[in-house]
C-alpha cells in the first residue's frame, strides 16, 4: 500500500512524535504517540500497528504493567478486547482484572 504521507513530511512527523514522546510522562500519551509514529512509518491499520509495537518484548511487558496498574488503561484494554474479539492482542485472565499481552 502506498503511503499517504509526503516523504519529507514523514521524516518531520516521525521526529515530532519522537520528541513529544521524550517530553511526556503520561504512559497512555506515549503509547498513542508511538502508534502514530509507526503508522506514519509503515502505513498499516491500527491493529497491525499495535501488533508491530508489541513485537518488542519490553513494550509488551511495559503495556501489561500499565494495564494491570492503571484503571484508565484497564478500561482501554477491555474496550480493545470487545472491539477486536478473537483478533485482540490482549487477553483477560479469567474473570480477574489481570491481563496478558499476546502477539498473534
Amino acid at each position: 500500500m502506498a503511503s499517504s504521507f509526503d516523504p519529507l513530511d514523514k521524516k518531520k512527523l516521525v521526529a515530532d512524535y519522537q520528541a513529544l514522546r521524550r517530553k511526556t510522562c503520561d504512559g497512555y500519551v506515549r503509547w498513542l504517540l508511538l502508534i502514530k509514529e509507526l503508522r506514519v512509518l509503515h502505513d498499516p491499520g491500527i491493529l497491525e500497528t499495535e501488533r508491530i509495537a508489541l513485537s518488542n518484548p519490553h513494550r509488551r511487558k511495559w503495556l501489561e504493567k500499565q494495564i494491570n496498574a492503571h484503571p484508565q488503561c484497564r478500561k482501554k484494554a477491555l474496550s480493545h478486547i470487545r472491539q477486536n474479539d478473537s483478533l485482540a492482542l490482549i487477553e483477560r485472565e479469567g474473570d480477574s482484572f489481570a491481563f496478558t499481552v499476546i502477539v498473534r
